[in-house]
């Protein structure tokens, strides 16, 4: 292996053998991603606006099902749960493009959702246990630049059939995505079985639920995950319609935004090894985001070359919020959950932080486009604010976790 990539490479053990099931899987993603919309309306005749109830139907059915799947994981073995969840999402996105009728389209869709939902949940979980605590963050922000990678390179390598406009290749492309599923499983069985060690206490099913300064990180965690549409679904809006930007810097600062995420994930992770430092940097990604939402609206009204470098500047200054944010966040879903339960932990702290994040679209439109330059300033304060919060309410969910925790040894895989 070149020096250069030996220096980012983690060492061989469970984290590389996640790594490369990772990459495997989001190229077959980027795929999927690149081509399902048009597979949807144009080779299975559906309208847009059925594809869109359909979808938000699927999404509706699926969120549920992380909680189940995740305790489910907690007893029967979280890599276990994560393969049978792979060969379940396989078989369902191999049968996408054999279904005749939105009957059969409703029931498969709702199964892919399914199964999203829940290896969500349990991958979460398996993060956490593929190497010891004091890496968690570390870990899961190299894994967050290689789904970032692999999204990016299935995306790119799916032009071919954009261009074409054949059923055939949005087909294959689809059945490509369903073997990345089998193939990702097949990787995973190298992982060491993580139900082996000491006995789990006895788990009840609705555990997660019933703590609620846990919910209330989740919560809060929603409403910073708002800063995700800013990019995704604001910014565009935002460049096209209140400034004198060309269109064209849409795309470069939407690639900007990526390649900030994939560059400076990890780097960003360092310093979060504990609950503590999670918070703090939580926090630190709150104020960055104020400063960022003031800088997307003072390129409203501007000359086009002075609106293009406030947007590029508030995109980077937005990307390094981003990482922060990444890193804090996991390390507090992780690090706040009991250890005997952390599938069933992960599934709520999405489940909570999903149905937040379900208003952010409405919320966007209204400061950020509606109301404009005040509207960015107000979505930056509740940003801040919402971050302030955070350090201790996780000092409350620690508090918590601290007294309830049962005695007993690390969840972590071993290395070798």
């Amino acid at each position: 292996m070149p020096t250069s990539i030996r220096r980012i490479a983690p060492e061989p053990g469970p984290v590389r053998i996640l790594a490369v099931a990772t990459l495997v899987n989001m190229v077959g993603n980027g795929f999927y991603a690149s081509v399902s919309m048009l597979f949807f309306t144009r080779s299975l005749g559906l309208s847009a606006q059925t594809v869109g109830v359909c979808l938000t139907a699927a999404a509706l059915l699926g969120v549920p099902s992380a909680i189940p799947v995740g305790h489910l994981g907690d007893r029967l073995g979280t890599r276990r749960v994560f393969i049978a969840l792979q060969l379940l999402q396989a078989v369902f996105m191999a049968a996408l493009p054999l279904v005749h009728g939105i009957g059969a389209f409703v029931v498969v869709i709702c199964g892919v959702t399914a199964g999203q939902r829940g290896a969500l949940a349990v991958n979460g979980a398996l993060i956490g246990q593929v190497g010891p605590p004091e890496h968690r963050a570390r870990t899961r922000a190299y894994l967050r630049s290689i789904t970032n990678l692999g999204v990016s390179l299935g995306i790119a390598l799916s032009g071919f059939a954009l261009q074409a406009d054949s059923q055939g290749f949005y087909s294959a492309l689809i059945w490509a995505n369903a073997f990345s599923f089998v193939l990702t499983a097949m990787l995973l069985l190298r992982l060491p079985d993580d139900r082996q060690g000491t006995p789990k206490p006895k788990i009840r099913g609705t555990e997660a639920l019933r703590d609620r300064p846990y919910l209330a990180i989740a919560g809060l965690s929603g409403i910073l995950s708002f800063q995700y549409d800013v990019i995704a679904i604001a910014l565009p809006l935002w460049v096209v319609e209140h400034t004198a930007a060309p269109r064209w810097l849409v795309a470069v600062l939407l690639f900007l935004s990526g390649a900030m995420v994939v560059l400076c994930q990890v780097r960003a992770a360092r310093p979060v090894v504990d609950v503590p430092s999670a918070g703090r940097i939580t926090r630190r990604a709150s104020i960055v985001f104020l400063a960022s939402c003031c800088l997307f609206a003072s390129a409203a009204g501007t000359p086009a070359v002075m609106a293009i470098v406030l947007l590029t500047l508030a995109v980077l200054v937005h990307s390094l919020g981003e990482v922060w944010f990444a890193a804090g966040t996991f390390e507090l879903s992780y690090g706040l959950a009991q250890d005997h339960a952390h599938g069933q932990y992960q599934g709520t702290f999405n489940l909570a932080a999903g149905l937040v994040r379900t208003t952010s679209p409405v919320v966007l439109a209204q400061l950020c486009l509606t109301w404009g330059r005040p509207g960015w300033v107000t979505l930056g304060i509740m940003f801040s604010v919402t971050g302030l919060t955070v350090p201790p309410v996780a000092r409350w969910a620690e508090r918590r976790r601290r007294a309830e925790q049962p005695t007993r040894g690390s969840d972590h895989l071993p290395l070798g």
